[in-house]
């Protein structure tokens, strides 16, 4: 009497490449690459409420400093997407914080007279160094950064208001 395990071995070995060439064909994978977001603007210098025309001077660089003086961050969000901005805080020549520091904007949230950033700890002071990015929390895979306080032409100074202002468009 023969056996039928070697043709049910055959029969399953056939369905199983082919259920596994099935597979590989179902399944891709796509790279899409977005371009770069547009630079971070500048926020007007002023704390009222309503919004003010941008000057000239105002949209300029920041201004140069020598050896960059620590002050607030005022956020802006004047996107159109919910956000989270991170603080990767330097502590030395070559060691960051290891705790770094986030906050979440709704869309358009500060975005007339931006929002002064604050730790649970209390008041937050950036220095040169420190790293800032945000992310768009969407899913749309939109980024801003990073900026490196001091180094990067974003976030600008405001000698006015002793501040560091970053405005996310």
């Amino acid at each position: 009497m023969k056996s039928l395990v070697h043709p049910a071995v055959i029969i399953a070995s056939v369905l199983g490449i082919l259920g596994l060439v099935w597979f590989a064909l179902q399944f891709s994978v796509t790279i899409e690459i977005e371009p770069e977001p547009s630079p971070v603007g500048t926020i007007p210098a002023t704390r009222s409420p309503t919004p003010t025309p941008t000057t000239p001077a105002q949209s300029a660089a920041p201004t140069p400093m020598a050896g960059t003086t620590p002050g607030s961050l005022r956020m802006s969000n004047q996107t159109d997407q919910p956000v989270r901005v991170a603080l990767l805080a330097k502590r030395s020549p070559n060691a960051y914080s290891e705790n770094p520091a986030h906050w979440d904007f709704t869309p358009y949230e500060g975005s007339t007279g931006g929002l002064i950033l604050s730790l649970p700890e209390g008041n937050l002071t950036l220095n040169k160094g420190d790293i800032i990015v945000a992310f768009a929390q969407d899913g749309s895979g939109r980024y801003w950064g990073p900026y490196v306080v001091g180094e990067t032409p974003t976030p600008v100074w405001n000698s006015q208001t002793q501040e560091w202002q970053l405005t996310l468009k």
